[in-house]
């Protein structure tokens, strides 16, 4: 598993409401636990899951994906958040 820090700059996306992912939309979307079609984009946090494609670790979780580093590899809506 990858920890990504960005110098503690990730607290304000990981704990926006606007970005948490629902059920619905986490196992029909997202795909959760589904390997390789799973969003490489989900992250879990103390609110629950939440969207990291519209944040700073979106370009080092594409990286990753590329690189193969990370089972999760889709990107599948165009993100939550702001």
């Amino acid at each position: 598993m990858y920890g990504i820090d960005f110098n503690n700059q990730l607290g304000e996306y990981l704990l926006d409401n606007n970005r948490k992912i629902t059920k619905a939309h986490l196992n029909g979307v997202c795909k959760i636990n589904q390997q390789e079609e799973t969003c490489r984009y989900i992250a879990l946090s103390k609110i629950g899951y939440v969207c990291m494609k519209k944040s700073p670790a979106k370009k080092e979780l594409d990286e990753l994906s590329k690189k193969g580093s990370m089972s999760a590899q889709s990107d599948n809506c165009e993100g939550l958040g702001r």
